[in-house]
């Protein structure tokens, strides 16, 4: 009787275990960084993942901790360092101080949006914070959403800060053909989120930018050989991987009008792959491909794309989400799902499904 008894409260521990995993869906969306208008029919691609109703939105972004640990004269570092320089040089409050101020600055804008001043400081406390990410949400919405109803002291307020339009793009704070700008941030604002979050990862930068200017070092040698004789081992390297890289005539029929579909495809990944990766794995082997140099561009890659999931499936658990939309370049669409698809609790959802 008690091993039966034993047996039956083991099965519903085990039940109860299971039942309170955290499961979530995840969707990525493989997304093009020049968004130009004509591009895409970016409110349908807007309506599909509303429609999927995801509880957060995450963006190829660092993280204010991780911005912080960037080495000044990184790109990423350099970038909004610029823009602190011009809006918010001076500000001496500490982070404490300041976790507090935008907590109570978007609870406030939660209730009332318009509240245009205190949304001018809220962009500026985020650049402060580090947070690119919702900083550059909180521009969007001035400029897309606010400054249509700005009132004359608000028009002059905004001047003060920011001068026009045209600085907040020379400080990469509003750039109109981003994803974001044409995608993500409508997205948010039609959730009615107040929070974009962030999940890039360039611990890898240095070691990534060494092993691809090593690749193409090695592959210009390939390609210096291959023009001095059309009919080298070389030369043939080199065609091979010209056809492998190009558009089939069944791939253009395969082609929908939408490129954010296309490049939600297994094929898509394939052939980004080989744009990427000068050709890719396939190519180990072939005269004069430098096969070392390849796999040392595809562990940096592998590590960042890593690093990635990793920030994404720790805030999921955290606020345990149930449906995630990650915003993210095309190339990294393919290596991220199949590293989040080991999580026995993610289940990942096709774009091309929606």
């Amino acid at each position: 009787m008690y091993t039966i008894a034993k047996s039956l409260l083991i099965v519903i521990m085990l039940s109860a275990g299971s039942s309170f995993a955290q499961k979530v869906e995840i969707l990525i969306v493989g997304s093009s960084h020049e968004n130009k208008p004509g591009y895409e029919q970016y409110d349908q691609v807007i309506n599909k993942l509303k429609n999927f109703k995801p509880d957060m939105v995450f963006g190829e972004y660092l993280s204010p901790a991780d911005y912080k640990a960037l080495e000044p004269g990184t790109w990423g570092y350099q970038s909004l360092n610029k823009a602190h320089e011009f809006l918010a040089k001076g500000n001496k409050e500490n982070e404490k101080q300041l976790s507090k101020k935008i907590e109570k600055a978007t609870r406030q804008l939660n209730k009332f949006p318009y509240y245009h001043k205190l949304r001018m400081d809220l962009a500026v406390d985020y650049i402060v914070q580090g947070d690119r990410a919702n900083a550059d949400y909180q521009f969007y919405v001035i400029e897309n959403e606010m400054k249509k109803a700005f009132g004359k002291e608000e028009m002059a307020y905004y001047t003060q800060r920011f001068v026009n339009l045209d600085t907040l793009k020379k400080l990469r704070l509003y750039r109109a053909v981003s994803e974001y700008t044409n995608i993500y941030f409508p997205l948010l604002h039609a959730l009615k989120q107040d929070k974009l979050y962030s999940m890039d990862c360039q611990k890898y930068d240095k070691p990534w930018s060494k092993a691809w200017a090593e690749t193409d070092s090695a592959i210009k040698v390939m390609e210096k050989k291959a023009k001095s004789d059309s009919l080298s081992a070389e030369a043939k390297t080199l065609a091979a991987i010209e056809k492998y890289s190009s558009l089939t005539a069944d791939d253009k029929k395969s082609m929908t009008a939408s490129p954010y579909y296309n490049m939600s495809v297994p094929r898509y990944a394939e052939l980004n792959d080989a744009w990427n990766f000068y050709g890719g794995s396939h190519f180990y082997g072939y005269a004069g491909f430098p096969d070392q140099h390849i796999k040392d561009m595809y562990v940096q890659w592998n590590l960042r794309n890593e690093g990635m999931c990793a920030n994404v499936l720790k805030q999921v658990k955290e606020m345990k989400a149930k449906r995630v939309v990650v915003g993210v370049g095309a190339a990294h669409r393919k290596i991220m799902e199949d590293i989040l698809s080991k999580d026995p609790d993610v289940t990942i959802v096709s774009y091309s499904k929606l």
